[in-house]
């Protein structure tokens, strides 16, 4: 299977209009907030420690939030952020975080070397500012979608 990466810039949010609803039809799937959100703080910290920056931790929010966006997106078949903004507001989250999308792997060490390799998702990856992380992974038939919020 081809791996593939979308671009997402890196994004501080002042404002956001809650976003209604967090219903999706995506199938059940096994949560993520374990082995999966532990390996990839492991992971990510190892890069952040690299460039000289602090490591990263899960939370659970951030969690909340990528694993709904991960269902959203498999449900849709296509990457899109849609109201990320609106949508970090309805789980409770403040300050500046930023959104990470992926498809393709089916580990969370393929999805994190996609990120790697595109300078804006490195760049959230490595946000000065970041402590935490959430991770979320959803699977539509045999594609396995991934999404990363870092704060």
């Amino acid at each position: 299977m081809n791996r593939r990466t979308f671009t997402a810039g890196l994004a501080a949010f002042s404002s956001a209009a809650i976003l209604a609803g967090r219903g999706t039809t995506a199938a059940p799937r096994k949560p993520t907030a374990g082995n999966d959100a532990a390996r990839a703080a492991q992971l990510i910290s190892a890069i952040r420690q690299a460039a000289g920056l602090p490591p990263v931790s899960v939370d659970r929010k951030l969690t909340a939030a990528a694993e709904y966006q991960a269902r959203s997106v498999a449900a849709a078949g296509s990457l899109s952020h849609g109201d990320f903004a609106g949508r970090v507001r309805s789980f409770g989250i403040a300050g500046a975080v930023a959104e990470n999308l992926a498809y393709g792997s089916d580990d969370v060490a393929g999805a994190i070397a996609q990120w790697q390799g595109s300078a804006p998702h490195q760049a959230n990856l490595l946000m000065a500012g970041a402590r935490r992380i959430g991770l979320g992974r959803a699977d539509s038939g045999s594609t396995r979608y991934w999404a990363l919020v870092i704060g």
